[in-house]
């Protein structure tokens, strides 16, 4: 029997987590949130998530020093973190790309490029 991928969702939205939860999940992927960067960091070297879904605003520590933390630990370096963020301005983008992130979405949600970015990570 294969085991369910499991992406990790990190949004301090509710609203946010349970949109992405639901189509992940329809998508046959298991789903952890957490609802800040420490809540994220305390976790991921236990939950060990195949794929990390970081919100780049979040209260607390921000997205930027999440990305960097799970880049720089040696347990979740290779983990692929993916920035969402509903400003795509170049300045994010380079900001986000300097401490490691793999890649990019834009809110609000569109399925089909969720899909394509998890199907990049996890070849499913």
């Amino acid at each position: 029997m294969r085991t369910k991928k499991k992406i990790m969702i990190v949004d301090d939205n509710d609203d946010v987590v349970t949109t992405y939860r639901v189509v992940l999940e329809r998508m046959g992927y298991g789903v952890v949130a957490a609802h800040d960067g420490r809540e994220c960091l305390e976790g991921i070297a236990e939950i060990k998530p195949d794929l990390v879904l970081l919100d780049v605003r979040l209260p607390g520590l921000s997205g930027t020093e999440v990305c960097r933390s799970i880049k720089e630990t040696a347990q979740t370096k290779d983990i692929p973190v993916v920035a969402i963020t509903a400003s795509m301005s170049g300045e994010t983008r380079n900001r986000m790309a300097e401490v490691g992130a793999d890649d990019f979405l834009l809110k609000p949600l569109d399925v089909s490029d969720l899909n394509r970015v998890v199907k990049r990570f996890l070849g499913v």
